[in-house]
């Protein structure tokens, strides 16, 4: 077995964390680098994907590689995110957001329904149409920042640090499948806005893996 041993500094390493992400080195596979964060559901799985791929890990020594295995398999532990090992591999994601982009779908044409469906699944984006719109507030809408509430949650999206911000319980449930809406965040969006909301959509599935989702 190969000892796991804590990467050293690389000539493509990060001097700092990227915006908008955790400050705490340990909350990274790689905290020497400041690479393959670990801090979320998604980003965990991100991340074994990432790490996954060839001319990444020859990046590494065998025993770095062992190291930013274990920190990544044990952030996925600890959301509860199964590793699905096909034919002694890891198999590429299946049953989240990648599986649901049509291939060769031009995210760019794609309209406002065909983009909640893909964050939010048929069941879901019909319960998000079945949420009485009085129930839902919109308290703050500029080409930055998206704040309100919808029932008694409540929703800040701040595009500019690129962070989503939800407290329902489907919603943190959402985000260990990497399907990262839920109802309330699809109703929401319904009542902003709609060139801003398909402008959003498309920058988040774009953009999923640089994006904090709390």
């Amino acid at each position: 077995m190969v000892r796991a041993v804590k990467p050293t500094r690389k000539r493509d390493g990060r001097l700092g964390p990227p915006q908008g992400y955790p400050k705490d080195p340990e909350k990274y596979g790689d905290p020497a680098n400041w690479k393959y964060p670990v801090h979320t559901p998604f980003h965990a799985r991100a991340a074994r994907r990432y790490f996954n791929e060839p001319r990444n890990r020859a990046k590494y020594t065998p025993e770095e590689q062992a190291y930013i295995d274990k920190k990544i398999n044990e952030a996925l532990e600890r959301f509860g995110v199964a590793v699905k090992i096909k034919g002694g591999t890891i198999e590429d994601e299946a049953g989240t957001i990648q599986a649901d982009v049509p291939m060769n779908k031009d995210i760019d044409k794609m309209g406002f329904e065909d983009l909640l469906l893909v964050f939010l699944g048929t069941n879901r984006l019909a319960s998000a149409k079945g949420i009485d719109p009085s129930a839902v507030e919109v308290d703050k809408e500029t080409d930055t920042l998206l704040a309100g509430r919808v029932k008694e949650y409540s929703v800040r999206i701040d595009r500019q640090e690129r962070r989503l911000e939800h407290d329902c319980v489907d919603f943190k449930t959402n985000r260990a499948t990497g399907r990262l809406m839920c109802k309330h965040l699809g109703a929401f969006l319904m009542r902003v806005d709609r060139p801003r909301a398909i402008h959003l959509l498309r920058d988040l599935l774009r953009e999923r893996d640089h994006w904090t989702f709390e």
